[in-house]
């Protein structure tokens, strides 16, 4: 996953190494997100690839539209499963999709440019279960999803961006998040929904487009 993203910077790079800034800008990274509380099945430490857009108002140079694009994996456990037809070493794989966007606040101070943004969208979690033996064995497929819910949800996204001066800015960035109704706790017949929060660290590029 990290060989694809360096991959990425290093194309952007060619293409926009002579560019002059302008509106538009996108920005690979990688991500990785520490959940504050063990929550439905997203409960370790995640990491993955995501991508940012920008568009910058020339008449508001503080001011920029921005969209985030999220892949996290929470990392896989392994027990076994008893099915019908006998035990079987089950593998559980935790996944996040997640969609937001919001303004951003900029402001440049030499070569930096620290930013605030807060933002709201989607948030899709799922869990993939596999079993090769089964599908080996018996011809049942060795993946499936087998628990997905989609939630609204918010974030506050800081950072700090360092421009290369070839058209490009390393982009350090922090992000504090809350999905709404995320977590489901059953007590005797009563279920209990809560918010679930997360904090999530971005290293990546961003690379301005011509105009």
């Amino acid at each position: 996953m990290k060989r694809v993203v360096l991959a990425i910077l290093l194309f952007c790079s060619c293409q926009f190494s002579s560019a002059q800034e302008g509106k538009w800008a996108i920005g690979p990274h990688l991500t990785f997100s520490i959940p504050q509380a063990e929550f439905a099945n997203v409960s370790s430490l995640g990491e993955g690839i995501g991508g940012k857009l920008f568009y910058r108002f020339e008449s508001m140079p503080v001011l920029e539209a921005r969209l985030d694009i999220i892949y996290l994996s929470y990392g896989e456990k392994r027990n076994r499963q008893s099915l019908a037809i006998g035990y079987f070493p089950v593998t559980v794989r935790n996944e996040s999709f997640q969609f937001t966007a919001g303004p951003q606040f900029v402001t440049n101070i030499g070569r930096f440019r620290p930013y605030f943004a807060p933002m709201g969208g989607l948030y899709v979690y799922r869990s993939v279960m596999s079993s090769p033996e089964l599908y080996y064995y018996y011809g049942i497929p060795a993946s499936e999803t087998t628990e997905s819910y989609t939630n609204w949800g918010w974030n506050l996204s800081a950072g700090l961006m360092f421009d290369l001066t070839i058209g490009a800015h390393i982009d350090l960035g922090f992000k504090y998040q809350r999905i709404t109704n995320a977590v489901e706790n059953q007590i005797g017949e009563t279920k209990i929904t809560s918010d679930a929060e997360d904090f999530i660290i971005t290293l990546g590029a961003v690379f301005f487009l011509n105009d």
